[in-house]
């Protein structure tokens, strides 16, 4: 099965401060189609400082691995979101151990969360397939998307169409869309009680 190159577009708070949720979002590297994978907060700081190029104050674990695996003469050669099953996406971190002349290809298993910031940590790439993409992934300039150019307004849509246009986008884990449309029923909901 062919592999799809994603690349790191960003990771979100959640539309509700008092959760330790984030959303990382994955974008097709040529394409419009992107992933939005729920993650912990440990994950979600330690994504956005590598994807940043920042560097921790104290080592993250991520930190650590790295140097357990250079220690051994581990590389993370690249990152697969394998599957997304019951609203979970599934990850392998795909590893080339070199021991003298012999090279092995180690398979892991792996939390998307934990294999997309090693990914970040080593500079490997991050695939997909198309199923996944096909059943989890959204179009950024798709009907739904405020953010496009062209795209409808939030504002001159009626509360019917943005009542499912929530449900659309909290069902596509698009917590980037359902935040804004929240705040435009909030809006009309005050402006109503005035």
């Amino acid at each position: 099965m062919e592999k799809i190159p994603l690349v790191v577009s960003g990771v979100m708070g959640q539309a509700r401060a008092e959760s330790n949720a984030y959303t990382l979002i994955l974008s097709e590297a040529k394409g419009n189609r992107r992933l939005a994978v729920v993650i912990g907060i440990q994950e979600a700081q330690a994504i956005a400082i590598y994807h940043e190029g920042l560097r921790a104050s104290r080592p993250l674990v991520y930190d650590i691995v790295a140097k357990l695996a250079s220690g051994f003469s581990i590389e993370i050669q690249e990152v697969v979101i394998t599957n997304f099953e019951r609203g979970i996406f599934y990850a392998e971190i795909v590893c080339n151990r070199t021991f003298g002349d012999e090279e092995d290809i180690v398979r892991l298993e792996a939390r998307t969360s934990d294999a997309v910031a090693l990914a970040l940590k080593f500079g490997s790439p991050i695939y997909t397939y198309e199923p996944v993409l096909q059943q989890a992934g959204f179009e950024w300039n798709s009907p739904f998307s405020t953010a496009e150019k062209g795209a409808p307004r939030l504002e001159t849509l009626g509360d019917t169409e943005l009542a499912e246009m929530l449900k659309k986008a909290i069902k596509r884990e698009d917590y980037e869309l359902a935040s804004k449309i929240r705040d435009e029923i909030s809006r009309r909901n005050s402006n109503n009680d005035k």
